[in-house]
Formats: C-alpha cells, structure tokens, sequence
C-alpha cells in the first residue's frame, strides 16, 4: 500500500473544494436563460467580431442561449427587433446601439417589459440599463492623434473621415483626435462623415480629399473597413506619402500597419467587450451587483 502525504491530502482536499464550488455554480445556473443581441450591422466586421464575443460567453457560460438581430443600420429596424424579442418574452438583451439617440427608446420598452439590457459601445443618451460596457474612446483616439502629430510638421493639412455623429464613441473620436493631432500645430482641412462606414464610403471620400487638397499629408478614419478604402484610393491615386491612422482593426487593416501602408490604429477589444456586456445581464439575472459603467479594451496600438 502507498503511502498518502501531506501533499496528497492537501491536494485531495483542493480537488475537493474545487468539485464542490463546480457543483453550487451548477445549482446557481440551473436556469437557463435567452438572450437576444441587438446588432448595428452583420455588414461590418467589428460588429460580427461584437456578436461573436456575446456568442462564445454564451457557449462558455453554458445555459445561456444568443439569437442575434441584424438592424441594418437602421434605427426603425433595430426600435422593430426590440419589439420583437420583448413579445417572444427574452430574459435579457445587449444592445450596440445604431445611435445614440434612438437608443432611448429601446430601453423605454424594455424597461416596460422588464426585461434588463447591457450596453456594448457605443452609448445612449438617456435610460435605464444594467450595465456598460466602452472602450475610452476619447483617450483611445487623443493618444492616437498625438502619435500622428508626432510624424507631421506644423501647417501640415489633415483631413478627417468620421462615423455617424449621432453615436457617442463616434463624437468622442472626432474629439479626442482633433485634441491629439492638434499638439503639432496641424491644419485640420475637413472632415466627412459616413453612414456605412464600409470600404467605399471610405474611398469615395479619400479620393474627393486627395483631389481637393494636393499637398494633403494625412487622413484619419474612424472605422477599420473604412480605412482600409482610404488606403485603397491613396494608392490607386499614387499618393502613398499620405499618412492613414485609424481607429478600431480587422486582421486585414493590422497586416497594412505592419507592412507600414498604414501608420498606425487606435483599437478596441469587440470580443472582449460582448462578452463582458453579456456577463453583465446574467450577473443581473442572477441577483449578482455590478457597476452601472465599465471600460474594457485597449486604447491605442501603435506600431513599433
């Protein structure tokens, strides 16, 4: 027979302890839960990366089911999916809303339902929900604007093409690179702003920038599909000595920073972020406290 140690016991009893704990989290999830996530737009890969983190938390979590709604990027569509998932008597909802303000009446039904609902980017100007979950987008795209300003001169000329205005993390982009870049003294020429935010809107507006200012030596965007068309039009045009920075990434646009045709990206964490906007509604459903705001993601990557 083989002697049993102290380690032996002490292990014998952690396993012990760690079956147990495995057990009562068994019994506090026993319910199972449907979870409906409100999607901007399945077009867009940061929001299919978005809907994808809410998916996995789900499988990870284990009695939690997602279906996910795709708005289209319209407001109505998004206002008629709330409609929708509250009649069919979901548990919860995440939502990244197509706006800000439109936002406010989503979580008025819910909050008549009773339904509890976390936020994943991009905000809303008014209501009652469980849980938010951002990046610091305003510091995210100031430290992003700093880093460009550090390759340009005084005088230079930059131009800017931004998300819809209407969204919060959108306003807090425009702003926080406006204050980054301005640490150089630069000459912010214009700036459009895009309804998509898809490759062509990107490079329909680079390409209207690159034929209006000449002597142009940089482009900000605030999508990374979006950037990706700037990049595009810089090059069909010959016009590789203008600087592209940007804000969020795909595999794609980060293959461009590296390879150097695109300086730099201030970038967030769109898995990270779904799942911590789903953990936040079943913590809720669960009876679990949690703060009513918090930051997730990295604020910028530069390149070395």
């Amino acid at each position: 027979m083989e002697a049993t140690t102290a380690a032996d016991t002490a292990a014998d009893s952690e396993e012990t302890q760690k079956a147990a704990q495995a057990e009562n989290e068994a019994e506090k999830s026993g319910e199972s839960y449907h979870i409906a996530y409100l999607c901007p737009s399945m077009d867009t890969p940061f929001w299919r990366y978005m809907a994808t983190g809410v998916e996995r938390e789900a499988e990870k979590l284990g009695n939690v089911t997602v279906t996910t709604y795709d708005s289209k990027n319209s407001a109505d569509i998004q206002y008629t999916n709330a409609q929708d998932v509250i009649v069919k008597g979901v548990d919860g909802i995440v939502i990244s809303p197509t706006d800000s303000a439109s936002c406010v009446a989503v979580l008025g039904l819910a909050e008549e339902a009773g339904i509890p609902v976390a936020i994943s980017d991009i905000g809303t100007d008014s209501g009652e929900y469980v849980t938010f979950i951002k990046t610091n987008n305003l510091k995210g795209a100031e430290e992003g604007g700093k880093y460009l300003a550090s390759l340009l001169k005084e005088g230079d000329k930059v131009a800017e093409i931004v998300g819809p205005q209407a969204r919060q993390n959108q306003q807090d982009r425009k702003a926080g690179f406006e204050k980054g870049v301005g640490t150089a003294n630069v000459e912010i020429v214009d700036f459009r702003q895009m309804e998509r935010e898809n490759r062509s809107e990107g490079e329909s507006y680079a390409q209207d920038y690159l034929t209006a200012y000449p002597d142009l030596k940089a482009i900000f965007c605030t999508s990374d599909d979006a950037s990706l068309g700037v990049l595009a039009a810089c090059q069909g045009a010959g016009r590789n000595e203008v600087m592209i920075f940007c804000f969020d990434s795909n595999e794609e646009l980060l293959a461009a920073v590296r390879e150097g045709t695109i300086v730099g990206t201030s970038t967030q964490q769109p898995l990270l972020m779904g799942a911590r906007a789903l953990d936040g509604v079943i913590d809720h459903l669960d009876g679990k406290e949690r703060s009513e705001e918090r930051r997730v993601g990295k604020e910028c990557c530069l390149p070395c």
